[in-house]
């Protein structure tokens, strides 16, 4: 029987060292983002500094969509109710953080005043 994608999307979201690869290519990321100082938004830069300032709490919006991503799904199993993220492919990981930065960063790091 085929996995189903939703138990896909949710136990990868919840996977330890899935989470971790997203964490660290968010870091990866930030430490870029900061050093070359491109033109950001206001809350892209934030969110970069915030990476920076805590390398190890993971953004969940971000795993979600990393968990999400048709190519990462793909690569995700779930047997008798274990979750197998190893074959995910790091460049995966890495595109969908580059191509959701601001959109994550727009959601989280919106200034309110």
């Amino acid at each position: 029987m085929a996995d189903s994608e939703l138990l896909k999307y949710a136990r990868a979201r919840d996977d330890f060292e899935f989470v971790a690869r997203v964490s660290a290519a968010l870091m990866v990321k930030a430490l870029y983002r900061v050093e070359a100082r491109p033109t950001m938004t206001v809350e892209a830069e934030r969110m970069a500094n915030w990476v920076v300032d805590n390398p190890l709490v993971p953004i969940d919006l971000m795993t979600a969509y990393a968990a999400t991503m048709p190519e990462v799904a793909a690569r995700v199993t779930v047997e008798n109710g274990a979750v197998n993220t190893s074959e995910v492919l790091d460049s995966d990981i890495s595109y969908i953080v580059d191509a959701k930065w601001n959109v994550v960063a727009d959601k989280r790091f919106k200034a309110t005043a």
